[in-house]
């Protein structure tokens, strides 16, 4: 039975967690080992983290220090569906994320972090039909929400060897792969796409299956940080490709274009041009 691990980074935003967490604990496919990482918190997030785990799980582990606090627990009804909480000070979200990795234990990894969720419920129970032990890769389409009435469904078609071609969202990776490259801390908005780009051209088995995974709030970092994102994404691009300024040259006007688009547009008329228009 194919088990999966998926990761929940969260730094005060207790509005969304909720959301989140049921997205992933009301899966109908419950081989699950649902790990959550909390930056310390202090607007009632962790919490809301707590209140929901013991609802509906046993504690079978705890421990709490001044600064770190841990707890692993088991569902009530379906004992393969297990959670691991662990909220501590970190460094940034790649940070956060390496913490959930060292944590995991099952086949695969994904990131499903606060403010996003799983399209529907039957999305894992989908992806474990596949016969997907041969790949070390899978991916599928996200949801993109602007608003209440905008959204937007992208099916990205860029090259994996310049740059990821899916939602960090929506990819499942073998997690022995991942165990092995950690996120590269130096990249404060990219190092997802560093880490992709790494492993495809070290000739890992990438692999799309036609559902949507993942639904997301527009506007992440790398939505607000657009001159960061453009340096590390070239940054990235020469460290595994010396071609790569070829395919950089079009994809820094497109960024620029979206920048100053975004400085000069009302949000109503922006989100309707995202919605229709939106490649990554």
């Amino acid at each position: 039975m194919t088990s999966f691990s998926i990761v929940t980074i969260v730094y005060n935003d207790v509005t969304h967690i909720k959301e989140t967490m049921e997205s992933v604990i009301n899966q109908s496919y419950k081989n699950i080992e649902y790990i959550l990482v909390d930056g310390k918190s202090n607007d009632g997030t962790k919490e809301a983290i707590l209140e929901l785990i013991t609802s509906c799980a046993t504690i079978t582990l705890e421990d709490q220090k001044e600064d770190r606090f841990y707890l692993e627990a088991t569902h009530n009804t379906y004992p393969t569906l297990t959670f691991k909480f662990l909220s501590e000070k970190d460094k940034g979200i790649y940070d956060a994320m390496n913490k959930g990795i060292a944590l995991t234990t099952k086949e695969w990894i994904n990131f499903m972090n606060c403010g996003d969720r799983f399209y529907n419920l039957n999305v894992i129970r989908e992806i474990s039909k596949d016969n997907i032990k041969k790949y070390d890769v899978i991916y599928g389409d996200t949801e993109i929400i602007y608003n209440s009435q905008n959204k937007k469904i992208i099916k990205k078609t860029t090259n994996p060897k310049y740059r990821m071609p899916f939602s960090h969202q929506s990819v499942f990776t073998k997690t022995q792969i991942q165990k092995l490259h950690p996120f590269d801390l130096s990249f404060k908005i990219c190092s997802d796409n560093d880490f992709f780009t790494k492993i495809y051209n070290n000739k890992k088995v990438f692999h799309k299956i036609p559902i949507v995974i993942a639904s997301c709030l527009s506007g992440g970092i790398s939505s607000v940080s657009t001159f960061r994102y453009i340096y590390e994404e070239y940054k990235i691009g020469l460290k595994y490709n010396k071609f790569f300024i070829f395919y950089f040259i079009p994809t820094l006007a497109t960024e620029l274009l979206k920048f100053i688009v975004k400085k000069i547009l009302p949000n109503c008329f922006l989100h309707s041009i995202q919605a229709r228009y939106n490649a990554k």
